[in-house]
């Protein structure tokens, strides 16, 4: 908790980048694929990437959960947070659930490029 603490100072002073988005266009070859959105992030390696995710979908409050995320990563509410380490590269993905009123209501895939 203390980490993610000095994450958001560090970030609300200024002192870490914030990362910027681009939605990828959706592909609808299935209803699964319809209902996932997909966001693209680039962070420099051994940087934190810091993400708030939306807070509505379809006019609706929606919430979130981690189906599958790498280590070093958090989500707290709608903020998501990643420690990168040095030595990492490529494009990973982190998969989050989101619900609406409890309820599972799609998947928002972050594609995040590490760059050397």
């Amino acid at each position: 908790m203390l980490a993610f603490r000095l994450g958001l100072l560090v970030c609300a002073l200024g002192l870490a980048p914030t990362a910027s988005a681009e939605r990828a266009p959706m592909v609808r070859s299935s209803e699964q694929a319809s209902r996932a959105d997909t966001l693209r992030y680039s962070v420099r390696a051994g940087e934190t990437l810091i993400v708030s995710l939306p807070a509505r979908a379809g006019g609706d409050e929606v919430t979130y959960e981690i189906d599958e995320a790498p280590a070093l990563s958090w989500l707290v509410d709608r903020s998501f947070m990643w420690r990168t380490l040095a030595r990492e590269r490529g494009t990973l993905p982190v998969r989050l659930r989101r619900l609406v009123s409890g309820r599972a209501d799609g998947e928002v895939v972050l594609l995040v490029e590490i760059t050397g």
